[in-house]
This record gives C-alpha cells, structure tokens and sequence, in this order.
C-alpha cells in the first residue's frame, strides 16, 4: 500500500471482506480433488474434473493477483542471489524449528506428522491421477496462490512500513488456520511459524517472489519425501 496515505475504517472493512473472499477461494479450490478420491466416476470423468481443478487454480491464482495489484501496488522486481540466499537460509532454519516441533507433536499428540499433511499423503496416495494433481498444484500452484493472498493482499493492502512485526504475526497465525484438519497446538504453531517466516522475507524484501520461493521449496521437498514414502509402501 501508499506509505503515505492513511486507510479508513470503511477502507479496512473493505480489504478484511476482500481478504475473507480470497481465504474462501484457497480452501474451496481443493475440493474438485475429493471428488477424483471418491473413485466412483468414469476415467472420462475424472479427467474433466481434473481439468476442472487446474482452471480453478488458474482462476484463483488470476483473481488473488488482481487484488494484490490493485490494493498493494507492488513494484515489479526479479530475484536477486541475495534473495535466493535468503530463500534457503529461511528453510534449513524452519527445517530445524519443524523437527523440534514434530519430536513434539510425538511425545504429546503421538502424531508422526500434521494433520494436514496426512490428508495431502491420502490424496496422493489414492491413484497417479490424484497423485499427479496433488504433488503439481502442492508445489506451483499453492505457493502462487496463498503468498498472494497471506503475504501480498494482506500485508500489502493492511499494513506499513511501521507495523512490520504485526504484519509478521498476523500473517503466520491467519495461514496457519486454513492448514488445520484437528486441534493440535504443535500444528498450529508449526504452519504460524512457517507462516510468519514467509511474511519475514516479504516485508524484509517488499518482492512477492521471495516468499514465493521459500513456499515453493518447502513444498517441494514435502511433496518428495511423501512420495518417497508412497513408492515404499507399495513395495
């Protein structure tokens, strides 16, 4: 947003109903997938709903950029190695924060992993259709979307120079609720601190593709080791 120009209580109405609309779209774009995972339609089926699928990401993705835009005025800048540099020093750091947090969450919850992640380990573990789609959109499409609308709409739009620290921690903590499938704390910090690791690197480098990057790398590497996993258990 405009340093300079102060936002109204109309103004943040305005952007927290805009907000609300985008959070909607990242979680109902998903569902098309459940669908596939039901397995009761023909191959011709799933192959529309897949296609289906796709579109809505590109659809969500469209409509998440045109907001960012329009509220944050972002200025168009390329990755630098400086950035790059800063993209893998944030991930071994919440590398090592997600294994403390994960020995947690087995010694109070018993569980091996987030709650999330199972669902995400259940859609590609269905059949290569589900498989195909989860680990692509997990990896290209979901880091696009929701740094758009986690990093770039929200903080972009609501926050300045001056409120850096609360646009961290409002970021983290608003990301997280979307990713929880049951209520665990270790979770929920787990996707606040990844989360507000994200917001860190945008409001450090005002570039919406530092995060994006970082997004992308963490879910790359999830994506891999489930399927790794998968690849495994079918033996």
């Amino acid at each position: 947003m405009d340093e300079n120009k102060r936002l109204k209580a109309g103004d943040y109405f305005e952007r927290i109903g805009i907000f609300v609309g985008l959070v909607i779209i990242v979680i109902f774009v998903q569902f098309p997938l459940s669908f596939i995972m039901m397995g009761d339609f023909s191959h011709l089926v799933n192959n529309i709903i897949a296609v289906v699928y796709i579109l809505g990401f590109v659809l969500a993705i469209a409509v998440a950029g045109y907001f960012y835009r329009k509220y944050a005025h972002p200025q168009k800048m390329s990755l630098t190695s400086r950035d790059i540099s800063m993209i893998f020093i944030a991930y071994v750091s919440f590398f090592v924060v997600q294994i403390g947090l994960g020995l947690l969450n087995q010694a109070i919850y018993h569980q091996s992993s987030t709650a999330n992640n199972k669902i995400i380990y259940q859609y590609m573990n269905t059949n290569h259709l589900t498989l195909i789609l989860m680990g692509f959109t997990a990896v290209f499409c979901s880091p696009i979307l929701e740094e758009l609308v986690f990093r770039g709409f929200l903080i972009g739009s609501m926050f300045t120079a001056n409120t850096r620290v609360a646009a961290v921690i409002v970021s983290g903590v608003l990301f997280a609720f979307p990713h929880m499938e049951d209520f665990n704390v270790i979770s929920f910090l787990t996707y606040a601190i990844l989360g507000g690791t994200l917001a860190y690197l945008y409001v450090r480098t005002k570039n919406i593709k530092v995060p994006i990057g970082l997004h992308f790398l963490n879910n790359l590497i999830a994506m891999g080791m489930m399927l790794v996993q998968i690849v495994l258990n079918s033996r």
